[in-house]
């Protein structure tokens, strides 16, 4: 029989695998990827040649003046 704890983590390792899925179709697709950081949604754009992923404000929900 399986236990809430047993539950939690196959939930938590999913979630884990699916990031990472995630990164790597943004990798291949030069496309960005949204992530919440301290309480904010900011778009990452992966770098493929080095895998690093550079940190860029949303551009979405902002007003023009």
């Amino acid at each position: 029989m399986k236990t809430k704890t047993d539950w939690i983590q196959q939930a938590d390792d999913a979630l884990r695998r699916a990031a990472r899925r995630a990164r790597d179709v943004a990798e291949r697709t030069r496309t960005p990827l949204h992530v919440m950081r301290d309480g904010k949604i900011v778009r990452l754009m992966p770098v493929v040649e080095d895998l690093v992923l550079r940190e860029e404000p949303p551009h979405y929900g902002t007003t023009k003046p």
